[in-house]
């Protein structure tokens, strides 16, 4: 049986502050099913740490031992190759990275490693972008400071690249892109034409549902808040398979406490 009651999603977000685009949502495991109780922006990075850590809990009308599995839409790591290429790092382990990118803006991390750009985690699967990806490198490297606030700032568990047994808020890198893939949603990704907001929530019922009517409505219509919602779901289809990394044994567990892991649904898996 999960030890989680609550799961929470978020759509993550490099851009330059406040923010439109980095959305929460938060769902409360209701007779063996997910119901999204909570959904709203974060218009600072900071704003998200505070939320993440605690500020749930008053959305969601959660006890202070009810413990939250987070699934989170950035990648958590850089590949080992960028690492042992970074000049001066005290310490060649995740913790080791994440402390020095914490002390640097992404633009100088990115000029300074020109070679690896394009440079994959080994274990990226299902699509997945290089993490310094013109595309991509602000939200990692600022997904990646906000990871090191939360530690420094709560009792956090972020596996598998910093575990901790005892935590009741434990944080999981997904890909919302490859979600809907692995679980079959159809429709685009907005409406498109009138009266199409009314039927697409038959594309998340089977996963899960909603609270009231305008929390459909915002997830049905935003973009982004959809994919908080569907990185919601896969935190909380994976919330008995938190071993996931090392029972696939694909990658070596030391590059796995590395670089990170994209957890997906275990029926996608085989």
């Amino acid at each position: 049986m999960s030890r989680f009651r609550y799961f929470g999603g978020v759509d993550f977000s490099g851009a330059k502050e406040p923010l439109s685009t980095l959305w929460t949502v938060v769902g409360e495991e209701r007779d063996g099913k997910l119901c999204i109780v909570s959904l709203c922006p974060q218009p600072f990075r900071a704003d998200l740490v505070s939320f993440v850590a605690d500020g749930w809990r008053r959305h969601a009308g959660a006890a202070p031992e009810d413990g939250i599995l987070w699934g989170a839409d950035f990648p958590f790591g850089l590949p080992v190759e960028v690492m042992n290429a970074i000049e001066g790092l005290r310490e060649r382990t995740w913790r080791g990275v994440a402390s020095w990118v914490a002390d640097r803006p992404p633009e100088e991390i990115r000029e300074g490693l020109p070679t690896f750009h394009k440079a994959p985690r080994a274990t990226d699967t299902n699509g997945a972008m290089a993490p310094l990806d013109l595309r991509l490198y602000r939200q990692t490297l600022e997904g990646i400071r906000v990871l090191w606030e939360l530690l420094d700032t709560a009792e956090v568990s972020i596996p598998p690249v910093a575990p901790r047994a005892d935590a009741g808020t434990v944080v999981i890198e997904v890909y919302p892109a490859g979600a809907v893939k692995d679980l079959g949603i159809k429709g685009s990704k907005v409406p498109f034409r009138p009266g199409e907001v009314r039927a697409r929530p038959a594309a998340f019922r089977p996963f899960f549902s909603f609270d009231h009517p305008s929390l459909e409505a915002i997830a049905c219509t935003l973009e982004d808040a959809r994919d908080a919602c569907l990185a919601c779901v896969v935190a909380w289809l994976c919330r008995d398979d938190l071993d996931q990394p090392f029972r696939l044994d694909r990658v070596p567990r030391q590059t796995i406490e590395t670089e990170g892991w994209i957890y997906r649904p275990p029926a996608a898996l085989g």
